[in-house]
C-alpha cells in the first residue's frame, strides 16, 4: 500500500496550526502519513511542543549542491523522457515575474530530491497545504516521477497575486477546500479548472478535548474587552480596528482591545496607537503560543477581524469554539462561517464607523453577548470540529486515491463512508 506525504512551505508554523491538526487527526485515525517541507520553521516559529515533528520532518533545505546534482543525475537516468518534458516545462511556464527561469530550475532540483525521498518511503500521494512554493516543487515532482498531487487551498493563496496559480491548481489531481467561496471564485476566473473535482472541507479544532474542549461563557460586567489574533501586515487592516477603536473612545464607551501577531507593520501601529490616544486601552501582544491565545480568548467578551481580505480565518473558528461572538467584515467566505445577528455582526468592509457601531451595540447588551457565544459554540460543534472533518478528508482520499495505506478498522472505514455523502464532489448549481 502506498503512503501520503503532507508537503508544505513551512512546517510546523504558529500561524498554521490548521494545517497541522489535519495530520494530527488523520494521522490518529490511521493514514500512515509523512511529513515534507521546503523549509524549517524560524526559532521561535513554532509550538515548543512541536519539536518532534521538527525532527522527523523531511526538509529539502538547506542542502548541499552536490545533493541536488546527484538527485537531478538520478532522475535523468530513472525517467529520460519525463525529466526531458520537467526540464521543458521549468523553462517554458512564464507569468512575466522576474528571474522565473532560475527559480523553476531550483524547484524542479527539489523535485527531484523529493523524489527520491518519495521513492524510498514508497510514496504514492503528495497533498499540499497552499498553493505556494511547495506546490510548485509537487508539479515538478509530478512531471517528473509521476507521483500525483493533491492540494488544500485556504485564502491567502488564492486570493492575493500567486505566481503560476493557474498551473499549480490545473495540475493537482483534486482540490480541497476549506470554504464554497473559493470554488466559484476560481472556477469563474480559470475556465481550465472547470472539470476539475473541488471538495469543501472545513477547518476545524478539538472540541472534546485540549484548549478547545471548555467554553467559559463571557464576563457581563467591565469594560468591553475585544480581542485580535492576526498577523500585523496591511492586509489585516488593523489599523481600521484602532480608527473604530478611536471612535469608541470618543463615545466615553470603556473597552480594552489586545492584539495578538506580529509582522511588519508592528512599529507603525504602535506609532497610531499613541497617535490615536489609545495607549491605555490597546496592547500590541505580539505572536504567542497557542495555549496562551486560547486564554485569551476565555479573557475576551468579543473576538475581531477587521481584515481587507480573507479567506477563512481559523480565529473566527476558535472564537466561536470559545463561545465568543464575532465581528468580521461581510467578504469573501466570511458569510459562510458568521451567522448575521445570530453568531456575531458582518460590517462593511472599510467601513471603521460601521464597525465601531456594531462593537458598541454589543458593549450595550450583555445578554446579546451572551446568546450570540452560544449559538457560536454550537456552530463551531455542527461545522468546525475537527474530528468530523478529518473523517471526511480521510473519505476524499478513499475514493481518489484508493491505493493509499489507510489503515481504519471496519468501523472507522463505515463512519468516513458516511461522512462522504454531505461533501461529495462539489460543482455550481445550474
Amino acid at each position: 500500500m502506498a503512503r501520503l506525504a503532507y508537503f508544505f512551505s513551512t512546517f510546523p508554523k504558529l500561524s498554521e496550526t490548521f494545517a497541522l491538526s489535519q495530520v494530527q487527526a488523520t494521522r490518529a485515525l490511521g493514514l500512515a502519513c509523512l511529513t515534507v517541507a521546503n523549509r524549517r520553521p524560524a526559532a521561535g516559529g513554532y509550538d515548543p511542543g512541536d519539536r518532534e515533528l521538527v525532527r522527523t520532518t523531511f526538509y529539502l533545505t538547506p542542502a548541499k549542491p552536490l545533493v541536488y546534482g546527484k538527485a537531478l543525475l538520478w532522475v535523468r537516468r530513472q525517467r529520460p523522457q519525463a525529466w526531458v518534458q520537467a526540464l521543458t516545462l521549468a523553462l517554458t511556464l512564464k507569468d512575466g515575474g522576474r528571474h522565473q527561469r532560475l527559480l523553476h530550475l531550483a524547484h524542479l532540483a527539489g523535485a527531484a530530491v523529493l523524489a527520491r525521498f518519495c521513492q524510498a518511503q514508497q510514496v504514492g500521494q503528495v497533498h499540499v497545504h497552499y498553493a505556494y512554493g511547495a506546490a510548485s516543487v509537487a508539479l515538478f515532482l509530478q512531471a517528473l516521477a509521476g507521483i500525483p498531487y493533491s492540494l488544500s487551498i485556504h485564502g491567502s493563496d488564492v486570493l492575493l497575486e500567486n505566481p503560476f496559480l493557474e498551473a499549480k491548481l490545473a495540475g493537482a489531481r483534486f482540490i480541497v477546500s476549506n470554504c464554497q467561496y473559493h470554488c466559484r471564485q476560481l472556477r469563474g476566473r480559470y475556465p481550465s479548472l472547470a472539470g476539475k473535482r473541488f471538495y469543501v472541507v472545513p477547518g476545524g479544532v478539538d472540541l472534546g478535548r485540549g484548549l478547545w474542549a471548555n467554553a467559559v461563557p463571557p464576563a457581563p460586567e467591565g469594560p468591553l474587552r475585544l480581542l485580535l489574533v492576526g498577523r500585523l501586515v496591511p492586509v489585516k487592516g488593523i489599523d481600521l480596528l484602532l480608527e473604530a477603536c478611536a471612535r469608541l473612545r470618543r463615545q466615553q464607551l470603556p473597552f480594552i482591545c489586545r492584539i495578538v501577531g506580529d509582522g511588519p507593520e508592528k512599529s507603525r501601529l504602535q506609532q497610531l496607537v499613541q497617535s490615536l490616544g489609545l495607549g491605555e486601552q490597546v496592547q500590541l501582544l505580539g505572536a504567542l503560543y497557542q495555549d496562551e491565545v486560547a486564554r485569551l480568548y476565555d479573557w475576551s467578551q468579543v473576538v475581531v477581524l477587521s481584515s481587507r481580505s480573507e479567506g477563512t480565518p481559523m480565529t473566527i473558528i476558535e472564537a466561536m469554539a470559545k463561545a465568543r461572538p464575532v465581528v468580521a467584515p461581510r467578504l469573501t467566505a466570511i458569510p459562510e462561517m458568521v451567522a448575521e445577528g445570530k453568531t456575531g455582526f458582518l460590517f462593511e468592509p472599510g467601513a471603521a464607523a460601521d464597525l465601531a457601531a456594531k462593537l458598541a451595540r454589543l458593549a450595550a447588551e450583555s445578554d446579546l453577548r451572551a446568546r450570540q457565544g452560544e449559538a457560536a459554540r454550537q456552530q463551531a460543534a455542527a461545522k468546525f470540529n475537527l474530528w468530523t472533518n478529518a473523517r471526511k478528508f480521510l473519505a476524499i482520499l478513499a475514493q481518489e486515491v484508493p491505493a493509499l495505506d489507510l489503515h481504519q478498522p471496519l468501523e472507522v472505514q463505515d463512519d468516513i463512508r458516511r461522512n462522504l455523502s454531505p461533501i461529495g464532489h462539489y460543482s455550481l448549481p445550474g
